[in-house]
């Protein structure tokens, strides 16, 4: 099975749960999700309080409608798309704050950007994972994300490093593990392979 395969199997998933009611798993998503989505709906309303509410708007709305969940729809397209369309509403419900003229001219400005701006799915993809990523080494020891980054960033073999770092291959193998293994968590992944398997593991 291909990765993209995996993922969108992991999605589906993740999906059929929360229909079921997991509120564990929704409240996984909504912490995994809510950095990226504030960002995204803050590039349109350019006010981070507004921003912050039309998000709990977003996934209360997915909450309270999960009994209409579709599996075989792209559960993160899916809260994006609201969102997205949440953050148009507000902005033609406050077309007065947007530059001088008519309402109506400020619903074509609206109705121009929801036309000109990519697909959600584009958007999406846009998001910067880096940060995100960033926040989940801040978690982990000096250490073991030096080993982790010579290996993934540097492209450094086992060998290499342990004879860089003064360690055993053992020790490089079981740093980078760990790393993995929390970027799995943190991303929402499983060691089973039936969550989003985001990371590769190609020691």
């Amino acid at each position: 099975m291909k990765e993209e395969e995996r993922n969108l199997q992991g999605l589906e998933e993740i999906t059929l749960a929360i229909k079921a009611g997991s509120e564990d798993l929704f409240r996984s998503v909504y912490r995994a999700e809510y950095t990226n989505l504030l960002h995204f709906v803050n590039s349109y309303t350019r006010n981070h309080q507004d921003a912050e509410d039309l998000v709990q708007e977003t996934m209360l709305a997915i909450w309270d409608n999960r009994e209409s969940l579709d599996p075989g729809r792209n559960l993160r397209s899916y809260i994006y798309t609201i969102a997205r369309n949440k953050s148009l509403n507000y902005l033609r419900d406050n077309a007065k704050r947007l530059k001088s003229g008519s309402l109506e001219e400020a619903d074509n400005l609206i109705n121009s950007m929801a036309l000109s701006s990519s697909s959600v799915e584009e958007e999406i993809n846009a998001l910067e994972l880096q940060e995100f990523i960033d926040r989940i080494y801040l978690s982990l020891p000096e250490k073991v994300v030096n080993t982790f980054k010579m290996s993934r960033q540097d492209g450094l073999t086992y060998n290499e490093i342990a004879e860089k770092l003064g360690i055993t291959t053992k020790v490089v193998e079981y740093h980078i593990s760990i790393t993995l293994k929390a970027l799995r968590f943190k991303l929402g992944t499983r060691d089973s392979g039936k969550g989003l398997k985001l990371i590769k593991d190609n020691g």
